[in-house]
């Protein structure tokens, strides 16, 4: 968070208790904010380099769930629910939301392109499970930089707000700084440039990791329409596996503090990701969906 202009990972240290009591390893990434980052572009790029450092600290903590479950049966620290590893999880808060949301849409552009390439068959996709984030969680985040600029006006607050400049000040560039619509224009030049061959490829649909976009209904800073939108406009991109959740009585610092003191945002993310995890989304080495892993953290 920090409305692209502020805020440090040690602001968001107490996140990190939630996530590590249910045995996730936990990152709290930064990013260069404006006037340091010149353009979103430059925050998006950080989250990425990010990511990818996390590629080698991910390979070194996974590690076969049999072999696993049977450590920790011998400890006794293993119970009936438990049913493997649930991936890596992608998640921000209000602008970090927004970037997070950003650099997906981009993972999905790369992976559009490298599926319908002529080296797909030497190089297969699945080959690179961590090029993916497996799951997403946006919190109280505005997706859609145009409309939001005239929310803000509304409030008197465009002007001194670091987002119009790091966006590019003008209308065709808060577009291009919005997920859905950079989404659409990377799907409409990804099939101006394939042949008809190709359109048998992976879709959007089968590429998208779970979605999960939740918002405070009383938030005052971002309107929770940001929210309802963003998913409208994702789903008819093809990014058909959203899930939306709305607090009541919950404002935009709520959502975030309810993951350091405990609340409804922090219980809706866990339960939505013990669905996720029961029925449909054990994330294997390969990339597929039919090897069972463990975190040992």
């Amino acid at each position: 968070g920090g409305a692209w202009g502020s805020g440090h990972p040690w602001m968001y240290r107490l996140v990190a208790p939630a996530f590590l009591a249910r045995n996730f390893a936990v990152a709290i990434v930064g990013y260069r904010t404006y006037p340091d980052a010149a353009d979103i572009d430059v925050q998006v790029d950080d989250l990425r380099l990010a990511f990818d450092a996390l590629d080698t600290v991910l390979n070194e903590c996974v590690v076969p769930v049999a072999d696993d479950i049977m450590d920790r049966k011998a400890a006794g620290t293993c119970d009936d629910n438990d049913k493997g590893w649930v991936g890596n999880i992608i998640m921000g808060h209000s602008s970090g939301a927004h970037i997070a949301l950003l650099l997906l849409v981009d993972m999905l552009s790369e992976r559009m392109k490298s599926s319908s390439s002529s080296q797909l068959a030497e190089k297969q996709c699945n080959q690179y499970p961590w090029s993916l984030p497996h799951y997403f969680v946006g919190l109280s985040g505005p997706y859609d930089i145009s409309n939001h600029f005239d929310f803000e006006a509304g409030r008197g607050v465009e002007q001194i707000s670091p987002m119009k400049p790091i966006c590019g000040h003008t209308r065709l560039n808060f577009d291009r700084a919005s997920p859905a619509k950079r989404l659409l224009t990377h799907m409409t030049s990804f099939r101006e440039q394939i042949d008809a061959s190709d359109l048998t490829n992976a879709t959007i649909q089968e590429m998208s990791p779970p979605m999960l976009l939740v918002h405070g209904i009383e938030d005052s800073t971002v309107p929770f329409t940001a929210t309802s939108d963003a998913a409208r406009k994702l789903k008819s991109c093809g990014m058909t596996d959203i899930s939306e959740i709305y607090l009541e009585k919950t404002e935009h610092q709520d959502v975030v503090m309810h993951f350091m003191m405990g609340g409804s945002a922090m219980d809706a993310v866990f339960d939505w990701l013990r669905e996720q995890r029961r029925h449909q989304h054990v994330i294997g080495r390969d990339g597929g969906r039919n090897v069972k892993l463990h975190s040992r953290l």
